[in-house]
């Protein structure tokens, strides 16, 4: 057995948690979670896989904005899909997420087990992790695959009518919106007319620091910006005892959450390197390394109040980290799913939230993913679902009396 102090690290830097109780009764004391070598084995892949994705993202990232993604939501999510997927789908799969050398039982299992943990940990931290599965009614869904999510995931299963677009967006957006605790009101724009099923993690964190900043400490203080210009911005200020660490390109604290079973780790790059050289930086070997070379100083700590939200697509990223046959609709295996038709992957969509006050963080993040099929049963479709042309003409003489173009059909 392998017993991990600090579990999730790469969560608990870029989705940061937290939380505590009103209620003296249940502010037990925090518990330490016992993992197995094959559920050590699966977090160490899921860090490998986040990071690598992150990196994915920043380096697309041309506008320089603020980023958040939940590595936890989103290996959830894709763990979720990777129960319907067979053959060359699921190797891709396999590869991608690190999980090369564990079984589906073995995979679930400790899912299971780790989302279990990670909730009861501490008392102190209000942490809701949650799964859906939402599908066409019409559409026959192997019970495998349901019972498997239901399970491991815990996945609430809803059979919704995907003919009827706006009633199944709006119950698919109002789970997230619950989930989230209203922080992210939805996860997909649209229902399209081969959009078959949804799968969606939510998760929600929210909790005070163990050693509150105060209010009154908080002041305009400098802030500098990557091109060279400034601004005074609120920045909080505690003194306290911290661990820290002083790398050649960077330093970093750590600040803790309610028991202390989970914190936030900051990185600020030192004089002449940027937030992407730090970016490269990161590997489940160098955090770990890193997080060995801390120790505790007495020091005065300076961090500014932040609140964003941030949402992005994962097809691209995924795709180039290995998984390309499950966004094919000629290519992809999800006949774990169902035998009714060939699915694929359209989108993964990503959204985050994140409030850092002198109190402490608020944080969520949802994961959908949204299955096409190229069929609906024996319908055949036709979907004018982008711009499109259009002409009015006289059938006996073929006489065109109008023609015309639609780019935005709410435009007058």
């Amino acid at each position: 057995m392998i017993r991990l102090k600090s579990i999730f690290l790469f969560a608990a830097m870029l989705l940061v948690v937290v939380a505590c109780n009103d209620d003296d009764e249940l502010n037990l004391p925090p518990s330490d979670i016992v993992m197995t070598q094959k559920s050590a084995a699966i977090i160490d892949a899921d860090n490998r896989f986040g990071f690598e994705l992150f990196q994915k993202i920043v380096q697309a990232d041309t506008e320089k904005k603020n980023i958040m993604m939940s590595p936890l939501s989103v290996s959830l999510a894709l763990g979720m899909a990777y129960n319907g997927a067979e053959g060359n789908t699921r190797d891709e799969m396999e590869t991608m997420l690190h999980k090369l050398n564990l079984t589906p039982e073995e995979i679930n299992e400790s899912y299971k087990m780790l989302v279990s943990a990670l909730k009861s940990h501490d008392s102190k931290v209000e942490l809701d992790i949650s799964n859906g599965i939402f599908y066409h009614k019409t559409y026959s869904i192997k019970n495998t695959f349901l019972n498997a999510n239901q399970e491991y995931y815990s996945a609430e299963v809803r059979a919704l009518d995907f003919a009827n677009g706006a009633s199944t967006l709006k119950a698919i957006n109002d789970w997230v919106k619950n989930k989230t605790h209203e922080k992210i009101d939805k996860i997909i724009d649209f229902i399209n007319p081969y959009d078959v099923m949804v799968l969606v993690n939510a998760v929600y964190f929210n909790g005070e620091w163990t050693y509150r900043f105060e209010k009154d400490n908080t002041a305009d203080r400098v802030f500098f910006y990557e091109n060279g210009s400034s601004a005074q911005l609120p920045t909080m200020m505690i003194k306290g005892t911290f661990f820290s660490y002083k790398h050649n390109q960077f330093e970093m604290i750590e600040l803790p959450y309610g028991g202390e079973k989970y914190s936030m780790l900051v990185f600020v790059p030192g004089e002449g390197h940027t937030i992407d050289e730090l970016v490269k930086l990161l590997s489940t070997d160098n955090l770990q390394d890193w997080m060995r070379r801390m120790n505790k100083f007495n020091q005065k700590v300076f961090l500014p109040r932040f609140e964003f939200s941030y949402e992005t697509g994962l097809v691209d990223y995924l795709q180039q980290l290995g998984m390309k046959d499950a966004f094919s609709a000629e290519a992809a295996d999800f006949s774990g799913i169902t035998d009714q038709s060939r699915l694929f992957i359209s989108e993964v969509k990503h959204k985050s939230y994140i409030k850092v006050d002198e109190r402490g963080t608020e944080a969520a993040a949802v994961t959908g993913i949204v299955f096409e099929t190229t069929s609906v049963g024996n319908e055949k479709i036709f979907a004018a679902d982008r711009p499109f042309v259009f002409a009015i003409h006289e059938r006996d003489t073929n006489s065109i009396l109008f023609i015309g173009k639609v780019t935005n059909p709410e435009k007058e």
